[in-house]
Order: structure tokens, then C-alpha cells, then sequence
């Protein structure tokens, strides 16, 4: 299924943008083909302040929040998850403003069992991109209401890019901030271990079930019509995995080889990122019996089971 991306995106680096009357967003100046026109650091409040992914520790990005911040008070510290590109610039930012840091936990916090089984005896790759040295000063979890200022705010655990991944949802103003879970320029990358397209899948459908109205993501436009995106994901990551399972029905292939077979006209700088995509679908339709291989790794080949 096809889905209709927008990129027709084009904040301006650093300035304030309006987008409620008590939110604005500051894009810091990382564009690139996997983070798009920028991390997108929302800043809720008016007098008491709180920050939704504070971004990369970039001196100019945190001048630029802390121009808006001003005299007033910054008290909390969102993270939707530990990437370079959302959570390293929350440890300046509280050295600065005291502000507390709130998350879910490591990157690995919530590995199913069977990722953890096969991270801890094979080379899987991936684990780019994690921020190592986060801190928190206080882990959330499911369904968690926090009451922060005025605001009560519900965390969403939507594990699948990373094992801890969270939305966090305005639920009486039907608004989630929907980190890079769903988005409205490009599908998410899901990069092994600590991606899983299983969880990935699973937090899809739990979204699909929700009635926010807007999502506010990572990077790129809000999302007005996002139970129609998060429907229209999981149709493609389906299609994508009859494509799959197609392309291995008589020969075996390595994940390099089924990007090659299944994906049409992909940027050449993005062929990475597939590869680490379609070897989250492997170990998906591995643990679902649909495949096998004689090992994983990204250089294995796979076949379809009979």
C-alpha cells in the first residue's frame, strides 16, 4: 500500500513556531536523510515550561531554547527515547535550568525475550545512533499519568524503533507527541536489536485504538488525520512483508539482496537503513516460523519456510 508522505517541510532553524497557544517547536540545525528537516523540540507551557525531546547537544540549538526559555522556569525534561538526535541536550539543559529528566529507561529496557536471546549470543548490528550516556531522574512507564504544572499527561510505551520509545499524550486535547513511532514524512527505521518490528507492529495497532486528533513528531509536519498514517503504516509494513517473503519463495537472499529485489527507486543513501529494516521483518517472520536461516546476521541468507 502506498502511503502519501508530505515533505514539503521548511522551518526555519531556531525560531519559535507556533503551534498552540501554549506550544511552540524549535527544529535544531541536524537536517539529513535520516532525521529530515530536524529534530523537532516542542516546548509546552507559558510560565512554567516543560521541553519534549530537547535534541542533540548542539550549542546552537540549546541557545536558541534557552533564548525562548527566558526568565521563565523549565521544570521537566520529556524524552521519547534515547537517539543522539532527541535525548543528549537534556543533560545541558538541566545543568542549567534544574529541570528534571523523565523517560522510560535504557535503550535495551525493554527488549522482548527473544531479542534479548539472540543479542546476547549473535552479532546483530545495528545499536547505532544510542545515546550512551542518558540519565534520567525519573523512569516511567505504561499508562503512567504525570502531573506536570498544569498539565496531565498520559505515556504511551510504543516500543519499536527502540525498546524505550513513549508517546505522551495531552489526552483531554486529543494531542500525542509521537517521537519518531509515527511521523508524517517517512516510515520509521526499525534497526535491530534494540529496533523490533514486532513491538513495532504491536504499538501501531495500540495507537490505531486511540482517538488523539494530532500527533506532533520527531521530525517533519503535525499530523492531522494520524489514525489514517498509523493505518495506512501498517498496511505497508504487511505489504512489505508478502514482498519479503516473495522475494526468498524460491531462492535464498540475503537482506541486501531482498532491498535490491523489493525496494523500488530507493535513495542510494538510504539503502542501509533498508537493509537494517528488512532484517527486523527476518527476525519477525524467524520468531513466527515463516522463515530460516542457518544464522543471523545481516550478511545471512534466508528462505522461506515450507
Amino acid at each position: 500500500m502506498a502511503i502519501s508522505f508530505d515533505t514539503k517541510h521548511n522551518p526555519i532553524i531556531g525560531k519559535p513556531e507556533q503551534l498552540e497557544d501554549d506550544l511552540v517547536v524549535i527544529t535544531a540545525d541536524n537536517a539529513s536523510p535520516m532525521t529530515f528537516t530536524g529534530t523537532r523540540s516542542y516546548v509546552l507551557g507559558t510560565d512554567n515550561l516543560i521541553i519534549i525531546d530537547p535534541g542533540p547537544d548542539n550549542t546552537q540549538h540549546f541557545n536558541f531554547i534557552m533564548k525562548y526559555i527566558g526568565k521563565r522556569k523549565l521544570t521537566d525534561i520529556l524524552l521519547t527515547h534515547s537517539h543522539l538526535d532527541h535525548s543528549p541536550l537534556s543533560r545541558r539543559l538541566k545543568d542549567e535550568t534544574g529541570a528534571s529528566i523523565i523517560g522510560f529507561g535504557s535503550a535495551d529496557e525493554a527488549r522482548t525475550s527473544f531479542m534479548k536471546k539472540l543479542s546476547s549470543s549473535l552479532d546483530l548490528g545495528g545499536e547505532e545512533g544510542i545515546d550512551k550516556y542518558l540519565v534520567l531522574d525519573e523512569k516511567v512507564v505504561e499508562n503512567q499519568i504525570l502531573k506536570l504544572n498544569n498539565y496531565s499527561i498520559e505515556v504511551v510505551h510504543t516500543p519499536g524503533h527502540l525498546s524505550n520509545h513513549i508517546c505522551f499524550s495531552l489526552k483531554e486535547r486529543k494531542i500525542l507527541f509521537s517521537g519518531d513511532h509515527v511521523m508524517g514524512w517517512a516510515t520509521t527505521l526499525i534497526s535491530p536489536p534494540d529496533g523490533d518490528l514486532g513491538s513495532f507492529m504491536g504499538s501501531l495497532e495500540k495507537l490505531s485504538k486511540r482517538d488523539e486528533k494530532i500527533y506532533y513528531p520527531g521530525h517533519g509536519k503535525s499530523l492531522r488525520e494520524p489514525k489514517q498514517m498509523v493505518l495506512a503504516q501498517i498496511a505497508h509494513r504487511r505489504d512489505r512483508e508478502k514482498q519479503i517473503l516473495s522475494s526468498i519463495s524460491k531462492i535464498s537472499r540475503t537482506p541486501s539482496e531482498i532491498v535490491d529485489e523489493v525496494y523500488i527507486d530507493l535513495n542510494p543513501m538510504l539503502k542501509a537503513a533498508a537493509i537494517r529494516n528488512v532484517l527486523a521483518h527476518l527476525i519477525d517472520l524467524y520468531e513466527r516460523d515463516k522463515v530460516s536461516t542457518d544464522k543471523f546476521s545481516q550478511t545471512a541468507k534466508f528462505s522461506k519456510s515450507n
